[in-house]
């Protein structure tokens, strides 16, 4: 079906068993990038008043001598024919049906108020000015009721200025801005303007992302001829049909990105990330979570090419300061060299699940990468306390760490940090079975300003838990889900002397009801999380 000039109607197709639509975005892009004559589009009368445009790509006004589309309201009058409904047959405001003693009002032609207001005024064009009736007809009317309730209704989302069009578009995912630029001609001009494309999200498994980037990019760089200045950030998470020639388009494009986000993508290389973190010199966070191919990033052999001839160590470098590898399984400490060395300004990295890392790997990015402030290694079996040793290297630096199940930690990694690492604010340490009172009593007492600490299925007891009251008051989060040796005084300690606790997990700990109530009653703000079934 097509409308206006021969615009092509995106087909929707429908999901079996749900009255709800999904947009081809495939004949999407193709009917926004192909159709170039955008004076086909025309002003829509009846653009929708709540702001959420129609999949349709344009209107037709319908054949009549009125430009306004204003909903009737429909009054009975009181009387046959007084002088009252006489008086308001004169007035332009009401029509009178020939067929019945019913009289009809135009809503539109009224404003917020029984004087006309600007808005309404400015509405009809050309059309004469219309007197209201006397306040006393208003006044209690069923259609003055009406008004109030529905006074919001009356405003037309035409009537709102540039500027807050394009503070509401601001608001919506890539998809749907792409969905309002085929409502009107206005419409269309607005959604191109170019600060709202600093950021695009597309979050579709189902989705041709390399064929919808294609589009995208290429309309946002018509007046920057082949790159587009504005789009800082890129959200293309669960995008699994992306593939390096997406990444390319990308790298090409968008060399003033910063934030890319590549979580699930797991068709993409190493080859084509190397290039977008070559030629997007601005990158600070990239995340690749769940990329199964990639094992290392770096530079590409032109930009090292160029890096060389401008001799200057720092233009060797990769500026990214957060990164995200959470499950890519096949980075190993080789990977993590080439990494350590081109990124040597991170601040922020994220081996979770990475199992080939070993304390090699450690090493290799703390001995680089010495601005470290948060590493998370949970699930890294093969790091143990040689690797934490390494990381005692960074002091000060070092606020965030995580080695839960990292069951080669014991007290001893665990006493390096502490010794060495006196601001860490966050340590998660669940599951390290090796790790005792002895190793929590120098935390406690090196760390104090500690805010969260995951002691799960640790050897911890009630005297680790003494430690911690006495020292750790500004602790905000404390997990000793599974300790086995705690008993009531221990957690009582902890709720007395923490008063800013906000979460408590105590699941699978041997405590007694009168000790649960008295938590409760110590930390009132607190979520506790427990398994008692008596405890309420």
């Amino acid at each position: 079906m097509a409308e206006g000039g021969g615009s092509t109607v995106t087909t929707s197709r429908y999901m079996t068993g749900s009255p709800q639509m999904f947009t081809d975005w495939d004949g999407l892009m193709d009917d926004l990038f192909h159709n170039k004559d955008i004076s086909e589009l025309i002003d829509s009368p009846i653009e929708s008043s709540s702001g959420i445009a129609s999949d349709s790509p344009t209107w037709h006004r319908p054949p009549s001598s009125s430009n306004s589309s204003l909903s009737t309201y429909k009054l009975r009058s009181s009387s046959p024919d007084t002088d009252e409904a006489r008086s308001n047959r004169m007035n332009p405001g009401y029509a009178s049906s020939s067929s019945s003693n019913e009289m009809f009002f135009e809503a539109g032609q009224l404003g917020r108020h029984p004087v006309y207001s600007s808005i309404a005024a400015s509405s009809f064009g050309s059309c004469s000015p219309l007197t209201p009736p006397p306040p006393h007809q208003w006044r209690d009317s069923p259609y003055d009721l009406k008004r109030q309730k529905n006074d919001s209704r009356g405003m037309s989302i035409k009537c709102l200025p540039d500027e807050a069009m394009l503070n509401i578009l601001s608001y919506l995912p890539t998809n749907h801005l792409c969905r309002c630029a085929r409502v009107c001609s206005r419409w269309y001009n607005l959604v191109w303007e170019p600060s709202l494309w600093t950021r695009i999200q597309i979050n579709d498994e189902n989705i041709n992302i390399d064929k919808a980037l294609r589009f995208l990019l290429r309309r946002l760089s018509e007046d920057t001829p082949h790159v587009c200045l504005n789009l800082k950030s890129m959200n293309l998470k669960q995008c699994v049909r992306l593939s390096d020639k997406g990444l390319h388009l990308i790298a090409k494009r968008c060399p003033e990105l910063t934030h890319l986000e590549l979580n699930g993508c797991s068709n993409i290389s190493n080859m084509a990330l190397s290039q977008v973190v070559s030629n997007c010199t601005n990158i600070q966070h990239l995340n690749v979570t769940g990329c199964v191919s990639i094992t290392s990033i770096s530079l590409t052999p032109e930009a090292l090419t160029q890096a060389n001839q401008a001799n200057g160590s720092l233009s060797k470098q990769i500026l990214l300061r957060l990164l995200d590898l959470t499950d890519c399984p096949l980075l190993d400490d080789s990977g993590m060299q080439i990494i350590a060395s081109y990124c040597s300004q991170l601040q922020y990295i994220y081996l979770r699940r990475c199992t080939k890392i070993t304390d090699d790997g450690i090493h290799y990015l703390a001995n680089s990468c010495n601005m470290l402030r948060e590493l998370s290694v949970s699930d890294c079996r093969k790091v143990s306390d040689y690797g934490l040793r390494g990381l005692s290297k960074l002091e000060l630096n070092l606020r965030y760490l995580s080695v839960a199940k990292c069951d080669k930690v014991s007290d001893l990694g665990i006493k390096y940090i502490a010794k060495h690492c006196r601001k860490l604010r966050y340590l998660n340490v669940r599951g390290c079975e090796a790790v005792s009172d002895e190793s929590i009593e120098s935390l406690a007492q090196n760390c104090s300003r500690m805010r969260s600490l995951d002691l799960g299925k640790c050897d911890v007891t009630d005297d680790g838990l003494f430690m911690i009251a006495s020292h750790c008051s500004q602790l905000k989060k404390l997990s000793v889900k599974s300790c086995d040796a705690i008993t009531d005084a221990g957690v009582l300690a902890v709720a007395k002397g923490c008063k800013h606790l906000q979460h408590l997990n105590i699941q699978d700990c041997h405590l007694s009801s009168e000790a649960y109530r008295a938590i409760k009653k110590q930390l009132k703000r607190c979520i506790i999380e427990h398994t008692n079934p008596g405890f309420y």
